[in-house]
């Protein structure tokens, strides 16, 4: 069976590393990047979902293709929809992976 493959995307380092260490825990294909992906490193990975972590560098502007979520531990805005804990990234992950 296929695992299903997460990217980690960010300009903090401490936070990609956490965020990517808690999706490990679930068993999940994990790859990390910090700083802004080139569509092409997208397409490589093939990812089944983005997890965009704040904050998220200023010259992003990749067209997203995939389910993302957005993470943050910090509140951005009250329209923003994110998670800031790893039982609520564990919740999204299921829901966007179907796991």
């Amino acid at each position: 069976m296929e695992r299903h493959r997460v990217m980690v995307i960010g300009s903090n380092v401490n936070t990609v590393q956490r965020v990517s260490n808690h999706c490990l825990k679930k068993n999940l294909e994990v790859f990390p990047y910090y700083g802004v992906p080139l569509v092409e490193e997208i397409n490589v990975f093939a990812p089944h979902v983005l997890v965009l972590c704040v904050p998220i560098p200023q010259d992003f502007q990749c067209p997203i293709l995939q389910p993302w979520i957005l993470w943050s531990e910090e509140a951005i805005d009250e329209e923003t929809p994110l998670v800031s804990t790893p039982t609520e990234l564990y919740v999204r992950l299921q829901e966007v992976l179907q796991i």
